[in-house]
């Protein structure tokens, strides 16, 4: 160990150490003009301040040899793992921790399933839980969470790291993480979760045609897997239809006997319709006892028909759109409408129509991942989108700054010029009950905040204990204008959620500020599991009478079924809404259904609409230069750029669009702001163009066939999908050398691109990576086009029925034994936990910690040069020093005698009072007594006088006052010289010190 524990990390500042001798020097030079003791101060102190800026430079640090060893856990929990073991693991591991002996120990613990979460910090008193992961089961990334434990391994202390796993991972490597540690010397003890399935069936694939022409047979294969032999019913669906495989039997299924190992079925197909075919198979055991894991018995598949094209209208009432539907029919193009419940089936769904319509759809009725799915299928996929009017549509529905909303060719925030009704929403946040409480918080605090419009008013209300005043309750945004939103986002981003005691103080907070503020419309949302105090009835008076709205979110946590009615009364009593969730992901529907309350404003009618037209030579409105009259819209604003807006309603605050219409991506997009039935749009189906006008207007929206002579075909691989395309010119000669432009759609609404390179003469191949469960759609646009002419897209589609994680029987030992031998850790069985000691130090290094000082030695060199400056520029004068001093002193004696010669006085008029007796009057009593003209000794006054006698004699009378006790008439005096006398008195020690 160094005797000095410093160590420099840019040691070649020290070179300016060397002008210590110059310093020195010069400073030698000066010695006959200044004192010794100056010329030696002064280079000592400019010496330190050389050595104290060097060391600075240097970039010092102070290092401290560490103590303690600390454990990071690894817990894996996902669904790979029986629950069982989960349940054994966690409490094994709080055995180890209970078996700690050295209070310098730590521990930390991080839970790991598709992410890695912390679930207790490296710290001294740590509290092993494992079972509070609220992410997704279905995945394991060990890798993660070695990377995580690395990074949460402090410095000043030995390390180990504790994986604790079945060892099957679905996503990443953990042997790449672990060569971190490896280099750090940090070893990895590893206790497998040890298990197998001895019965297990599973479905390992069903493969169907990528693409195939309209009226083409086909087979579906089914690919199954038993361990043993068993009995059961396989199920086929078509487009979520059953399909009766066996038409001789009572049920739908077919009866299978599986023989063990692989068994492989074909199921002859008929596709007599364009469009995607989605296909799915599910294998029944009779008995449960041959299949532990009942998850990973389906498997899926799609088939892309090519066709005339087909048309999806989405329509959750079937009334909004029947007039549209009907005169699409009659012009020969083939419609199916659905409600939004149909696209879960995601864009695999979307992709086997060319168009699609939306007939006023809220953006509450989709999820964030279809929204992101609608946004791709028009701009990455090539497909068409027309949003049609209604009290629910455009901006009134919910759709600002959604995905969706970036399609369309109108902005749907309302102009600042117009006067409109400002709504105000208010947050109140206490969602950290639920799991993942504070993520769920800032998810639907954002969702609800995005649906707003600039010139409505947001605030959010969190809790606190470490806030002062008003128990805890604060403004996390304060109540203002949205604006752009982005500060309110970047708020909702920051905010932190505490649980709150209790509603009355943040219900107060919130109604003051909506007070405060001139909007139409108010409202509240309260998210919280309902164990808060609920607020009292005078205060909902005050709600009522404010004429401000409540709605309540009732989330999972500890609340309890009469938390549940007192949530509900809040919202019934002031005109809200109620809601108990109990699945998260539909929280941000539910945010924005409520924050587009105070929307209402966009909606214009109450009279008659006479549209404007601007005649169009191209387009889908080419021909048309009227259009029927309406009886209301949705207010929007036309949208820079190429957005095409031949039809507006003029008002007398400016031009309203009706219809518009614009290239978005590789697709296109209408927004109709009216509807085309109900109350505002009736007069259109009287209208003799009617089924023209839209026909018309759907064409120009459907996306252009797929090329014929391109085949797409995939494959899955591992955890790879492979993608291949063979192009055959019309000459049935081989295309080389096109330029592709490929796209993969993944369940959640993500776009990422995937590159195609040519294999071979007219063969081109491309992967991507299948990890999450659901189906991914593959398109592949031609930019360059074919010898000169146009391309439009091709699909396919690749379907994960389930998660990896499902597929595996039994641990993966190995895999953790390579792990443990690699970083020099121990392998070790948790049914043995007496034998072992988490905490063992054998072969560990402590490490020292340096803690960097150059800020110090900067602060002490700035000190040291203005002492430095102050000694040179400085001269103390000793003589008039030493002067000061003495007259100083002189003050001080005198001061001190005056306060004796005071102490006297006192003593001396006190005696005078007591041996004047009550026979002295009242002149001779207030006259002042000399103690040094009477010639008496106040030190010697005889206390015993004041009793009229000797000490000890009770009841002596007083003496009568002698001839030697009165005074002398010489000395009596006026009053004026009395005092004057006193006056010289005073100031004759001064007159003698001066002479």
């Amino acid at each position: 160990m160094a005797l000095v524990p410093i160590e420099f990390d840019e040691p070649l500042w020290l070179v300016i150490l060397l002008l210590l001798l110059p310093t020195w020097w010069i400073a030698w030079g000066t010695r006959k003009s200044v004192s010794p003791g100056k010329l030696w101060t002064s280079i000592i102190i400019r010496s330190l301040v050389l050595c104290t800026l060097a060391f600075a430079l240097a970039d010092p640090s102070w290092v401290k040899k560490g103590e303690g060893l600390t454990v990071m856990m690894i817990a894996d929990v996902s669904r790979s793992v029986p629950l069982p073991l989960q349940k054994e693991s966690e409490e094994f591991l709080q055995q180890l921790v209970e078996a700690r002996e050295d209070p310098s120990d730590r521990v930390g613990v991080i839970t790991i399933a598709r992410d890695a979460s912390v679930s207790a910090l490296p710290e001294s008193g740590s509290i092993v839980s494992t079972g509070n992961h609220g992410g997704d089961l279905s995945a394991t990334n060990l890798a993660s969470a070695v990377r995580l434990a690395l990074a949460l391994l402090p410095q000043d202390t030995a390390s180990r790291i504790m994986l604790v796993s079945d060892g099957n991972e679905t996503m990443d490597s953990v042997m790449n993480a672990v060569e971190i540690a490896e280099s750090d010397g940090i070893p990895v003890d590893v206790i497998p979760l040890a298990y197998e399935h001895p019965n297990e069936i599973v479905v390992e694939d069903l493969k169907a045609p990528a693409r195939a022409r309209l009226g083409q047979s086909s087979d579906l294969r089914v690919f199954i897997r038993s361990q043993e032999q068993a009995d059961g019913t396989l199920m086929l669906w078509h487009n979520e239809v059953p399909v009766d495989l066996d038409p001789d039997s009572s049920g739908m299924g077919m009866r299978l006997r599986l023989s063990p190992g692989p068994t492989v079925m074909n199921i002859p197909l008929s596709l007599d319709q364009s469009g995607a075919h989605r296909f799915r198979v599910v294998f029944e055991p009779d008995a449960a006892s041959v299949d532990a894991i009942l998850e990973n018995n389906s498997g899926e598949a799609t088939t892309f028909v090519s066709g005339q094209g087909r048309v999806l209208i989405i329509d959750d009432s079937g009334l909004e759109s029947e007039a549209i539907r009907n005169a699409l029919v009659e012009g020969g193009i083939e419609v199916e409408v659905a409600s939004t419940s149909s696209l879960s089936g995601g864009a695999a769904f979307l992709n086997g129509f060319e168009a699609v319509i939306l007939a006023n759809i809220p953006r509450w009725a989709i999820t964030n991942e279809q929204d992101r799915i609608l946004h791709a299928y028009v701009h990455d996929l090539g497909g068409g989108l027309l949003m049609l009017g209604g009290n629910e549509s455009f901006g009134a529905g919910g759709w600002i700054d959604s995905e969706t909303a970036k399609v369309l060719p109108v902005k749907l925030d309302p102009p600042q010029t117009r006067q409109l009704p400002r709504g105000a929403l208010a947050l109140i946040m206490h969602s950290c009950e639920m799991p993942q409480g504070n993520y769920w918080g800032q998810r639907v605090a954002i969702a609800a905040i995005e649906v707003l419009s600039r010139l409505d008013y947001i605030g959010i209300i969190t809790f606190n204990w470490n806030v002062a005043g008003n128990n805890g309750i604060s403004w996390a945004y304060p109540m203002q204008l949205a604006g752009d939103k982005s500060n309110a986002i970047a708020a909702a981003r920051q905010m932190v959620v505490g649980d709150m005691p209790d509603f009355a103080p943040a219900m107060e907070t919130a109604l003051k500020g909506l007070q405060e503020i001139n909007a139409g419309q108010k409202h509240v949302i309260i998210i919280s599991d309902g164990d808060a105090s609920p607020p009292s009835q005078s205060l909902l008076n005050k709600y009522k009478a404010s004429s401000v709205t409540i709605t309540t979110v009732m989330v999972a946590g500890h609340g309890s079924a009469i938390d549940r009615r007192n949530m509900q009364a809040v919202a019934t009593q002031t005109g809200g809404t109620p809601y108990v969730v109990n699945n998260p992901k539909n929280l941000p529907k539910i945010f924005i259904k409520e924050a587009n309350m105070i929307q209402r404003s966009l909606i214009v009618e109450g009279s008659t609409f006479i549209p404007k037209v601007s005649p169009q030579i191209s387009g889908p409105m080419r021909g048309y230069d009227s259009l029927p009259s309406v009886l209301g819209y949705v207010l929007t604003v036309p949208r820079d750029g190429l957005g095409e807006i031949p039809a507006v309603i003029t008002t007398s605050e400016g031009n309203d669009p009706l219809y518009a219409y614009w290239n978005y991506g590789l697709g296109k997009s209408v927004a109709f702001t009216s509807d085309v039935a109900g109350r505002w749009g009736a007069g259109w189906t009287q209208w003799s163009e009617f089924r023209g006008f839209w026909e018309q207007t759907v064409r120009w929206l459907m996306r252009p066939p797929s090329p014929q002579n391109i085949a797409m075909r995939t494959s899955i691989d591992g955890e790879r999908a492979v993608v291949e395309l063979d192009a055959i010119s019309n000459d049935n000669s081989f295309l080389n050398y096109l330029k592709t432009d490929a796209k993969i759609l993944s369940p959640d609404g993500s776009i990422n691109p995937m590159t195609l390179k040519q294999i071979g003469p007219g063969r081109y191949r491309g992967e991507f990576d299948v990890t999450d469960r659901g189906g991914y759609l593959v398109n592949v646009h031609f930019p360059g086009g074919i010898q000169g002419e146009a391309l439009g897209s091709i699909q396919s589609a690749v379907s994960i029925p389930y998660a990896k994680e499902f597929k595996s029987v039994r641990d993966n030992s190995a895999m953790l034994q390579a792990v443990a031998d690699r970083t020099g850790g121990r392998f070790m069985r948790i049914s043995d936990p007496q034998l072992l000691d988490a905490f063992d130090r054998t072969g560990l290094e402590v490490p020292s910690s340096p803690r960097q000082i150059w800020d110090v030695l900067a602060i002490i060199a700035a000190c040291l040069f203005i002492l430095d400056v102050a000694v040179r520029r400085i001269s103390l004068d000793t003589d008039a020093a030493r002067r000061a001093a003495q007259a100083a002193l002189a003050r001080t004696n005198q001061a001190g005698t005056e306060s004796v010669t005071a102490w006297k006085r006192a003593r001396a008029a006190a005696t005078t009072g007591r041996t004047g007796g009550a026979t002295r009057d009242d002149e001779e009593a207030t006259r002042r007594f000399d103690a040094e003209e009477q010639g008496v000794d106040p030190t010697q006054f005889d206390a015993s006088a004041s009793q009229g006698g000797p000490a000890g004699e009770p009841g002596s009378q007083p003496r009568r006052p002698s001839k030697a006790d009165q005074p002398d008439p010489d000395l009596e005096q006026s009053h004026t010289s009395r005092l004057l006398k006193a006056k010289r008195r005073a100031s004759r020690p001064e007159e003698q010190d001066d002479g």
